[in-house]
């Protein structure tokens, strides 16, 4: 007849991918036994926490906080262990013996309540943190330890801890190349002007190793018998997460000896921190540009808003300088989006975040190779699924952030198609929220109004017809009849093209005028620069201008001698004087996409034409300069 006993698994029965964390204790809370899983949780080395206290293994578990004499009920304590997990220990008397108990553990998520007062209120802390906000201008502005210097201040202030590093790391020869401390370093250590530091040495190798966040909530076994000189420190307790920029670690920043221990929240938020840091280094201009919108955005009712909108800027300029031939197009998409959603009677609430959300909402893109973005022809299908990935590579982004708005939705869903056409979740009608609607059909309207480097703007009559054909279908109707509304009479994305300019005539040469009928022809014509055209297609070939003409005169002085040389240089071919690499644009380039082009080849003209690559005429900074004033 089978037994109660029976119909229970033994101990030896229990199969060992359950992975349960269990130990037993003794009267005097040493671990006596203990499984495997247990002992790969707690990551020492097994006679350091067998037949040994308790606290080896947890240093935040001690005699305080576990009730022996209570041999009649379970109890449960939650505490942070020292690589930042939360744990919940559950102590249970054995029946079978009054000196013995057992101890199991669980990981618990980090949102429990009871851990609210194990770590700083972030919320809190961003909405108190306007001072980096206010110092990027100084950031920029200032030498490169500087830079580091009251970033790094930034960060003890954002985990609130008292001491801190940051060090640069080169990748390629593995090797940290520069570091600094935090000001106040001096009330802990005694550190060498010129102290150098090793990667694979210290309290941070094991961040640069596996390239992962390290929390060490006791450091007493890490550090035992170690010297400064070879990375160790005396934290009492320490945080070290990695600094990625490109898929590359570029650095990590370090913090540590907090009253509280630190958890996986606290490598998270400082993680985002250094993420915003680097590209605070990385992209200077896009800081600069923040900072001049400050007074602006200083003027917001909450000051939750005011950050949100400078970082939120940050982003979108971060990605418009990585995405060249769409720069603008997040801006040009926000102020659509607002001015449908005003048509439209959203609040003020909404359409503050409407702004926002349409001002990133193609954040995700950051993720995607710059040769892919910047390509200027059309992308294979594999090439297009990497940038359909962008979606959902924003909302990864912005997933650690809590806006008043639904800004991780609009990102996510500015894709998607009533019918369920769009990408990525393929949505449908209502499960779509209205914002991303809206930044859908302004999406649409931005792409097809604006110039690209492959073809120019093909005009309101061909985007009217694009949302009428999917107004209800793919679009929403009411969305898609404000923002033709608002097209039919805003001057909304107006771009002028260098074919409306007028442009410095130029003078032809053939290939067999001679250096001499050019001068002439040039000087007869008040001109500076002569075309050159091929004898067979009537292409342009070379460019003689003034600088060739000085550099083929004689240099000597006027004897004979020398005016003879004159004369046998003046006879040579403009095809063999002329310079053959010409600075020439089409006649439908905008004008800023002309004046980038000016500045990257430092040309003081460029020669233009048309579509039948017929020479039109020259674009001189003179007749730039003026257009661009008068806009």
């Amino acid at each position: 007849m089978l037994q109660k006993a029976d119909f229970f698994l033994k101990p030896s029965e229990l199969p060992k991918t359950v992975g349960l964390c269990w130990g037993i204790l003794n009267d005097r809370l040493e671990l006596i036994k203990l499984s495997e899983p247990l002992y790969k949780l707690v990551k020492k080395p097994i006679s350091a926490i067998l037949k040994q206290p308790l606290s080896n293994a947890f240093s935040m578990l001690t005699h305080d906080q576990i009730d022996l004499t209570n041999h009649l009920s379970s109890q449960l304590i939650n505490f942070v262990d020292d690589n930042g997990h939360a744990l919940q220990a559950t102590v249970t008397p054995i029946e079978e013996s009054s000196e013995h108990w057992c101890i199991t553990f669980i990981e618990i998520e980090l949102d429990k309540a009871w851990l609210s007062d194990l770590h700083p209120d972030y919320h809190q802390a961003i909405q108190s943190s306007d001072d980096w906000l206010n110092q990027i201008e100084e950031v920029i502005n200032a030498s490169g330890d500087m830079v580091f210097a009251i970033s790094l201040k930034q960060a003890l202030s954002l985990t609130q801890s008292t001491v801190g590093y940051l060090h640069i790391f080169d990748e390629k020869n593995n090797q940290i190349v520069r570091t600094t401390w935090s000001e106040n370093v001096s009330d802990y250590f005694t550190i060498a002007k010129q102290q150098t530091y090793k990667a694979d040495s210290g309290i941070w190798a094991e961040t640069i190793q596996t390239r992962k966040s390290t929390v060490h909530n006791e450091l007493t076994s890490i550090s035992e018998n170690r010297t400064q000189q070879q990375g160790f420190f005396a934290f009492s307790n320490h945080l070290c997460v990695p600094i990625h920029y490109r898929k590359k670690l570029v650095g990590i920043i370090g913090v540590g000896n907090r009253d509280k221990p630190y958890t996986q929240v606290d490598a998270k938020s400082l993680s985002i921190f250094a993420t915003i840091l680097w590209h605070s280094v990385e992209l200077p201009r896009t800081m600069k540009a923040v900072s001049r919108q400050s007074s602006i955005i200083k003027m917001q009712k909450e000051k939750m808003t005011l950050i949100l909108v400078q970082l939120i800027g940050a982003i979108s300029e971060a990605l418009e300088l990585k995405d060249a031939y769409t720069a603008g197009h997040q801006k040009s998409v926000a102020q659509l989006s607002y001015l449908i959603g005003e048509k439209m009677g959203l609040t003020p609430e909404v359409l503050e975040g409407l702004k926002l959300g349409s001002l990133i909402h193609d954040i995700g893109k950051l993720a995607i190779p710059s040769q892919i973005l910047s390509k200027p022809s059309r992308l294979s299908d594999a090439e297009f699924g990497l940038v359909k990935q962008h979606p959902e590579q924003g909302a990864l982004i912005v997933d650690e952030v809590e806006f008043p708005w639904p800004i991780k939705q609009m990102i996510l869903q500015h894709h998607e198609r009533l019918d369920g056409s769009g990408y990525p979740k393929g949505l449908k009608a209502d499960d779509i929220i209205l914002e991303a609607k809206i930044i859908a059909v302004a999406d649409v309207a931005d792409s097809i109004l604006s110039h690209r480097p492959y073809r120019p703007s093909l005009g309101m009559e061909v985007l009217t017809q694009e949302l009428l054909k999917g107004r209800g279908k793919v679009f929403d109707a009411a969305v898609v009849d404000a923002c033709i509304d608002i097209l039919a009479v805003e001057d909304f994305k107006e771009e002028e093209y260098v074919s409306s300019l007028s442009l410095a005539p130029v003078v032809f040469l053939e290939e067999y005028h001679t250096l001499e009928h050019a001068e002439s022809m040039m000087k007869k014509a008040k001109m500076d620069v002569a075309v050159v055209l091929s004898e067979k297609n009537r292409n342009p070939i070379g460019v003689v201008d003034n600088h060739v003409l000085a550099f083929w005169h004689s240099p000597f002085l006027n004897t004979a001698a020398e005016r003879a040389a004159d004369r046998s240089l003046l006879n040579k071919r403009v095809h063999q004087v002329m310079v053959h690499k010409m600075n020439m644009i089409i006649d439908h380039t905008i004008l800023n996409d002309a004046k980038l082009t000016m500045e990257k080849t430092n040309a003081s003209y460029l020669i233009v034409q048309n579509d039948k690559q017929q020479v039109i005429g020259m674009l001189t900074w003179r007749i730039l300069a003026a257009a661009l004033l008068n806009r």
